[in-house]
């Protein structure tokens, strides 16, 4: 049995943690990597992740790839990180990413309004009422980029709140927000959110969501195609630093289409 790796942040002190069932290589034969992204990313670094094959996933969609878990860290003096999937060889379950730090024009688009109308919010009087009052404040957003028509389909915010004293989270606030692109037909099928607000050591705030479209093309098997989150998980510790990642997968697949996105973000989301 290999042992896993643990791969950590090169040239940024945000401590990217990928598991890794083998050593990172180049690509192989066969994978397009997308050329165009809806924005640069600032001291970007480019790498390889072996996924591993899942043959019950294969018998039933045809997607049997399964990435590892993707998790984000960022400390007090930093203001965001991005990782993006820029493409995947389902032949060899290798997947192409990228991580830097985005421009902070990246949170600030309209084009993410809350079509699903999927937001809440507990200890706090609404979303719109977050970081008001609170020492610290960030969240992790989840999403899958559309590479044809360079949209964001769906994505997931979980995100909180807190004030502490250095050692201990005091008053804090957990939250949770969904989006789904309902002009081309995605719309949510099921969410489940949990939250961590009324411990010393950290806050948590945990999203699972499940969307659709059901004539979305350029799949291995459409037009049916089902994205779900098993978790978008964001935790706030006494000191400011923040941790994020992301478990989310494509049936069936969508390699040559849709791509996988994991941020964290220092303060409130726009609107």
């Amino acid at each position: 049995m290999r042992k896993r790796r643990f791969i950590h942040g090169i040239g940024l002190a945000t401590g990217l943690l990928l598991v890794l069932p083998g050593s990172v290589g180049a690509a192989t034969n066969g994978e397009s990597v997308a050329a165009t992204q809806p924005y640069p990313l600032k001291d970007s670094t480019r790498f390889v992740v072996q996924g591993r094959r899942d043959a019950a996933a294969a018998g039933r969609n045809g997607n049997s790839c399964r990435m590892p878990r993707a998790s984000l860290s960022l400390a007090r003096h930093e203001r965001a990180i991005e990782l993006r999937q820029l493409s995947l060889n389902p032949r060899s379950c290798r997947a192409t990413y990228e991580r830097g730090v985005p421009p902070r024009s990246a949170e600030g688009s309209a084009r993410e309004k809350p079509q699903s109308g999927d937001a809440r919010s507990v200890g706090s009087e609404g979303v719109r009422a977050l970081a008001r009052g609170y020492q610290w404040s960030g969240y992790a957003k989840a999403w899958y980029f559309d590479r044809r028509t360079r949209r964001v389909v769906n994505s997931v915010r979980s995100g909180a709140d807190w004030n502490s004293n250095g050692a201990c989270i005091g008053t804090n606030n957990a939250w949770f927000r969904n989006f789904a692109y309902r002009s081309t037909g995605w719309f949510k099928v099921s969410h489940r959110w949990s939250f961590v607000n009324d411990v010393c050591k950290y806050v948590i705030s945990s999203t699972n969501a499940h969307f659709r479209d059901r004539n979305f093309t350029g799949c291995s098997d459409g037009p049916v195609v089902d994205t779900y989150y098993s978790r978008v998980r964001f935790v706030g510790y006494p000191n400011g630093n923040q941790r994020a990642s992301r478990t989310s997968r494509v049936e069936p697949s969508c390699a040559g289409r849709l791509t996988a996105n994991l941020a964290i973000y220092r303060g409130p989301p726009p609107g």
